[in-house]
């Protein structure tokens, strides 16, 4: 990478490799691997209290999820830029999973879910508190950064792609035989 880009606070990283620390002391990978994991574990928890409250939003994260993923999948094969993490050769722990970090680190797929979950929140007033949405995820999305999982400029990237996949899915009201058809094994499975 050239010293340009490097320099550029889109591609900023912090002086010391936190990954390479985190990583050498007691129980550091187990942290590495839990943090990764614990904002799909809050956003299992929030799809939850929406798709409770208005199940037409089971639907709306269906589709954004699948968009989500698409073009996280097909953006990062085409590798634009490594992750941070490569260039200061660090190695991903076990418990993540390898395929998911071989390839480019644009966009973040952890800020997509979590940006057009925040717009299913705000366009569904009154289920989950917004507030308490970004007090916890904002922190989960940031230590991205400064473990090296990723650069702002995949931060951002992820915020545009999440925002335009929520307004857009956001807008969209499902035929009523697929709502009826999701209540009673959304009830089902979690004995309502």
């Amino acid at each position: 990478m050239n010293a340009d880009i490097k320099n550029n606070i889109l591609f900023w990283q912090p002086s010391t490799d936190w990954f390479k620390k985190v990583s050498k002391v007691k129980h550091g990978h187990k942290f590495l691997v839990f943090i990764n994991y614990i904002i799909w574990f809050f956003l299992f928890y929030i799809s939850f209290i929406l798709i409770r409250g208005n199940t037409n939003l089971f639907w709306q994260l269906f589709v954004a999820t699948v968009i989500g993923e698409v073009i996280e999948k097909v953006l990062k094969v085409k590798s634009f830029w490594k992750r941070p993490m490569y260039l200061n050769n660090n190695t991903i722990p076990n418990g993540l999973l390898k395929t998911w970090y071989q390839n480019g680190s644009f966009p973040s797929g952890h800020t997509i879910k979590a940006i057009f979950f925040l717009i299913f929140i705000l366009q569904n007033p009154g289920l989950v508190n917004p507030a308490f949405f970004i007090t916890v995820v904002s922190p989960l999305l940031l230590i991205r950064i400064f473990l090296g999982l990723h650069y702002p400029i995949d931060i951002l990237g992820g915020s545009v792609f999440g925002l335009i996949i929520g307004l857009t899915v956001g807008q969209i009201q499902f035929p009523n035989f697929l709502i009826e058809f999701i209540k009673p094994i959304f009830n089902l499975v979690f004995n309502l």
